[in-house]
């Protein structure tokens, strides 16, 4: 889902337990210095020295996850030094749902705090309620097996 800014994309994973799940963010890159790199609980930014921003943040099923910022010399077109925020996180088995908040920007206010207002919430449905950081609010309807 796409809203300004921002997109939220929504994965159901099937895989066996200790699978590592992994999502990554936008590449950013440049010739002069490394992108500056953050992260924190379930979030990561790579941030360039102009102010252009790539922002991952896990809004449902990473909380067991970590959080990095993968750093490359030499291996993008745009610049010599790039980096891409990524989540990884172990699979339990089974069936796992994952929301994450992806965000490439150059706009200051919305690269400032892209954790605050995003948000993602599953209801007793199967539905899984997401909201944008500027409150609007999505829903995505469960997916029946194909099987």
């Amino acid at each position: 889902m796409v809203r300004g800014p921002w997109e939220i994309r929504v994965h159901h994973v099937e895989a066996p337990a200790g699978m590592p799940v992994r999502a990554g963010g936008w590449a950013v890159a440049c010739d002069d210095v490394p992108p500056l790199a953050l992260t924190g609980e379930a979030w990561a930014v790579a941030r360039r020295a102009d102010g252009l921003t790539s922002a991952l943040v896990g809004l449902f099923g990473w909380d067991d996850g970590t959080a990095e910022v993968a750093r490359a010399r030499g291996h993008n077109a745009y610049g010599d030094h790039s980096a891409v925020p990524v989540l990884t996180a172990p699979h339990p088995g089974g069936a796992r749902l994952l929301a994450t908040l992806v965000v490439l920007t150059a706009d200051p206010l919305v690269a400032a705090d892209v954790r605050t207002g995003a948000g993602a919430v599953l209801v007793s449905d199967g539905t899984l309620e997401v909201r944008f950081p500027d409150g609007t609010p999505e829903t995505v309807t469960p997916v029946p097996d194909p099987r």
